[in-house]
């Protein structure tokens, strides 16, 4: 097997590793030829072209050849002229849904108000919408993009809800010794960045652990898509039910979805063949874009005039579009009672480990947390190390909480410390890929100890959830965002209002959607190593 990697500089044109089939015999040189081919002899002295292959989506996410993807990488599907090409030869058999995320949305806010003076931030003020809050943002955004072709925009806040609520109701199952559950500790699957290092990582099984998984099958060698939550993205989940509505009833126009994300991956998220329709071809989120991308096109869009607003009869309008209707006019300025933004408590990824907590504290042990559960003294916050790794602890009293506090030992978990009280769980937020390699690391010893000492994986490892993220900081923090500070990004995300999962009347719409658990689970797969011939063998 011969591959051709060219990832060392930024600028290159990354290449999909190449097989040479085995009947072609072993290769002894590759010569460059004057058109710029690589010409390959084998060991019979025949001579072969060595297929150039240029990457796409699916290829950068099945290559193990680099942790996470480039944010260098063209990616020609999801780009600004994609969306504004788009926008002015428009499909009549098709009606533009453009989904905003909160994270995406703060960090334009801060933008627009501590950026550099722009035309953009000049329209912003001239609008006459508050700069207090988000709602304004997202209000300038929904006016600017229905003048200008888009039929429906939405929140991703709304799909978070649902992500959350299966998330916690996964982890209770999983702790509860469901076969078809994850494996503890179950780790967040949302950040596609850390599924695809997940997916890449190998380690071998080990004799006697409980997780061992069956000689033979995909899997074997691979713990750690085991413990992986089987639960989507707000991102795919929407996108999901969305086209899922629309392939289930009669639509005389189909949705074509536009996602504003604050990270490049959701790009190469929205690739992944999970996520395509049953006719293999068409992908259930259509384009993605990064907010400084979605940036761009706002300003763009300024220098174009306005088109008459995009409205649907509700006379004629099928079921789908109906749905879409209801959603869309939540985000309509003038509507007589537009939704307010709000947030879930926790980290600014989302909150997966709080909300999981305070549901697995009520389903699991009876005790009723408030929705920000580091208010209640029977919980314990510290950081491991750096901000980016925090520990989460319930205890069974406030008493037990505070004579835990005695027992913290600097970096080391609370259960490697190996003191009393013990917690009910623990679990853990993780961000950034140093972090990420220190739960894989512990992850990996817990297995080995539990080969080594005849007890289960689950005994070793010293929490039951974490929440993980690839960019340091989180979500809020993401590569494809506006360069700003982030403090700023941070104060606008934790000025919105603080919401109880399923509690608007949005997210309880979308619920009513899911009737088949296809659109709210996922699944995972195992990319195998890369195996590169060594240079020393070839001549040049």
């Amino acid at each position: 097997v011969f591959f051709i990697l060219s990832l060392l500089l930024h600028f290159q044109e990354c290449i999909k590793p190449v097989k040479i089939p085995s009947s072609v015999g072993k290769t002894k040189s590759i010569v460059i030829g004057k058109d710029g081919s690589y010409v390959a002899t084998n060991s019979s002295g025949e001579k072969y072209v060595l297929p150039k292959a240029k990457i796409d989506l699916n290829d950068c996410l099945a290559c193990s050849g680099c942790i996470t993807t480039a944010e260098t990488i063209l990616v020609s599907q999801h780009s600004v002229e994609a969306f504004l090409n788009l926008l002015k030869n428009p499909d009549p058999g098709r009606e533009i849904v453009v989904s905003l995320s909160p994270q995406s949305l703060a960090s334009l806010a801060a933008s627009l108000n501590v950026g550099k003076p722009s035309t953009l931030s000049e329209s912003f003020v001239a609008s006459g919408l508050s700069p207090d809050g988000l709602d304004g943002v997202r209000n300038f955004c929904v006016r600017l993009l229905r003048t200008h072709g888009v039929t429906h925009v939405l929140d991703t806040t709304w799909s978070r809800d649902l992500s959350l609520s299966a998330s916690a109701e996964e982890f209770v199952q999983a702790f509860s010794g469901n076969s078809s559950a994850p494996h503890m500790p179950v780790l967040t699957g949302i950040c596609p960045g850390w599924v695809c290092y997940a997916e890449k990582t190998h380690f071998k099984g080990l004799p006697g652990s409980e997780n061992r998984v069956q000689a033979g099958t995909d899997e074997e060698g691979s713990h750690l898509i085991q413990h992986l939550s089987k639960i989507r993205s707000p991102q795919q989940l929407l996108a999901g039910l969305l086209k899922q509505l629309t392939s289930s009833v009669s639509c005389s126009k189909s949705p074509f979805l536009v996602f504003v994300m604050p990270c490049y991956d959701k790009k190469l998220e929205a690739s992944r063949n999970e996520f395509t329709l049953p006719d293999g071809v068409e992908k259930e989120a259509d384009l993605v874009l990064g907010t400084n991308e979605f940036i761009s096109v706002l300003e763009l869009l300024l220098q174009e005039p306005s088109l008459p607003t995009v409205e649907t009869s509700s006379e004629t309008a099928s079921h789908c579009q109906r749905v879409l209707c209801m959603l869309s006019s939540r985000l309509t300025p003038d509507a007589p009672l537009p939704d307010r933004m709000y947030r879930h408590a926790g980290s600014g990824s989302g909150g997966y480990a709080f909300h999981t907590l305070r549901f697995a504290a009520d389903k699991l042990f009876q005790i009723t947390l408030p929705v920000s559960v580091t208010d209640d003294p029977r919980v314990l916050t510290r950081k491991l190390g750096n901000q980016d790794m925090q520990e989460i602890l319930l205890f069974s009293s406030a008493e037990d909480c505070t004579a835990a506090k005695a027992g913290l030992s600097g970096r080391t978990p609370y259960r490697h410390a190996a003191t009393n009280p013990a917690p009910l769980l623990a679990f853990l937020v993780a961000n950034g890929f140093r972090n990420i390699q220190t739960v894989v690391q512990q992850l990996k010893r817990a297995y080995t100890k539990a080969n080594l000492s005849r007890s289960s994986v689950r005994a070793e490892v010293p929490f039951d959830y974490i929440e993980i993220m690839a960019c340091p900081n989180g979500c809020l923090n993401g590569g494809a965002q506006a360069k700003v500070d982030l403090a700023y990004v941070t104060q606008a995300y934790f000025s919105l209002e603080e919401r109880d999962v399923l509690t608007s009347d949005p997210a309880r719409c979308l619920l009513k959607l899911t009737d088949s658990d296809s659109k709210i689970h996922t699944t995972y797969r195992v990319v195998p190593k890369i195996e590169i011939t060594s240079p020393s063998s070839l001549k040049w």
